[in-house]
């Protein structure tokens, strides 16, 4: 461990005095609120807490010394030690920005080391007393993706949650990641933010939370007394970059607003319908999406080769939207009806369901093993049945 002040004991050993150890017994989650609530006296008025969540540990630390580089203020570590081994379960790092007439800014990160799911709150504890979460989402895989997004959205509907502000930073053109956090029914209170960001040093991660936290800042926080938003009824709080046409690093002047999608189709029909598809030889996955969200509705898939439906489903959404752009820039009244891609060994076919516009059916097929003509005459069957 790095020391970054150091100093000799009354018995001539050397101490770091900006690094402490918090011995724990039971929840360490729990243990870390009430270490909060003895030593801040100011933690329901303080305005200026922002939490780093870093799950793929790339750049939360380097952010932290970063800032401490520059301001030239400590590391502060709290070390938290299991009572009886203690091993350490987590490293909880702060260290402040003073900004000149500006609020000085506190900036903690929990690096967890142990297992388990009572580890794996401790960033929770430290997040739901912040004004602003950082979750910097890296090279994680899909599943770990979701799970992550689950996690938070839980944390988030527990009664001790205060943090008003949510902001995730994706990899550029990520909108699968997007239109996942997009979907979450959120708690009314909370301000979720998405941006699109191409990461190349701390710096630049700092940068960007830094441009959210200026426009963020001045917003009331999070009111106890406020009454809940029933998902799905009204409009998701979630300010989202414009991610299929920003440059990436570039930030929304106005965020737009999604709303929960209604839609009349009933998706039990669309299931036995697509379940009518399955037997097509070189068929990998078919699915009926949301065009405008690239979310998947419902869905089929055979056992192999495995497929990423969500991953497929939003490129492919995005692919639809750009052909119908393409379409009104060359005058053409009619709507696009179908759209069939090929890459290497891969086809995919989009057909569009007449009766619900927003909607539209792709299937991902083997292009050696694929009748292609079947495959698009059956799509054509399913989109007037559901019609």
């Amino acid at each position: 461990m790095e020391s970054v002040a150091t100093e000799v004991n009354a018995r001539g050993q050397m101490v770091d005095r900006h690094s402490h150890d918090l011995v724990v017994t039971g929840s360490p989650a729990q243990a870390i609120r009430e270490h909060f609530a003895d030593t801040r006296a100011d933690l329901d008025t303080a305005t200026s807490l922002i939490t780093l969540l870093d799950p793929a540990g790339v750049w939360a630390s380097a952010v932290i010394k970063a800032l401490s580089d520059a301001g030239g203020r400590p590391i502060e570590r709290l070390h938290l030690r299991e009572h009886s081994t203690l091993r350490t379960l987590a490293t909880i790092e702060r260290t402040t920005l003073v900004r000149r007439h500006e609020d000085t800014l506190r900036v903690y990160h929990a690096d967890v080391r142990a297992p388990g799911s009572e580890n794996a709150e401790i960033p929770i504890a430290l997040m739901e007393r912040s004004q602003m979460t950082t979750v910097i989402v890296g090279p994680l895989q899909p599943h770990a993706i979701d799970a992550l997004i689950g996690a938070l959205h839980a944390a988030a509907m527990l009664p001790t949650w205060r943090c008003p502000n949510l902001l995730f930073m994706l990899p550029p053109n990520a909108v699968w990641i997007a239109n996942k956090i997009g979907a979450i029914p959120w708690p009314g209170r909370l301000h979720v933010h998405v941006l699109s960001e191409s990461v190349s040093g701390a710096s630049s991660v700092w940068n960007a939370m830094l441009g959210m936290w200026n426009q963020i800042r001045a917003q009331p926080g999070w009111d106890s007394s406020e009454r809940e938003t029933p998902a799905g009824v009204a409009e998701l709080p979630i300010g989202l970059a414009a991610l299929t046409s920003a440059e990436p690093g570039s930030m929304p002047a106005t965020p737009l607003r999604p709303r929960m999608t209604r839609h009349a189709l009933d998706l039990s029909s669309a299931q036995r319908a697509l379940a009518s598809l399955v037997a097509l030889d070189g068929l990998a996955g078919c699915a009926v999406v949301d065009s405008s969200t690239g979310l998947v509705l419902a869905r089929e898939l055979r056992e192999e080769p495995a497929v990423d439906m969500d991953i497929a489903a939003a490129a492919c959404a995005q692919a639809l939207r750009a052909h119908r752009q393409a379409a009104l820039s060359m005058g053409l009244g009619e709507q696009v009806d179908e759209v069939v891609i090929s890459a290497g060994p891969r086809q995919q076919v989009m057909r569009t369901v007449s009766r619900y516009p927003d909607l539209f059916l792709v299937a991902l097929l083997d292009k050696q093993r694929t009748n292609l003509a079947l495959v698009r005459y059956r799509l054509m069957e399913v989109a007037r049945e559901l019609a």
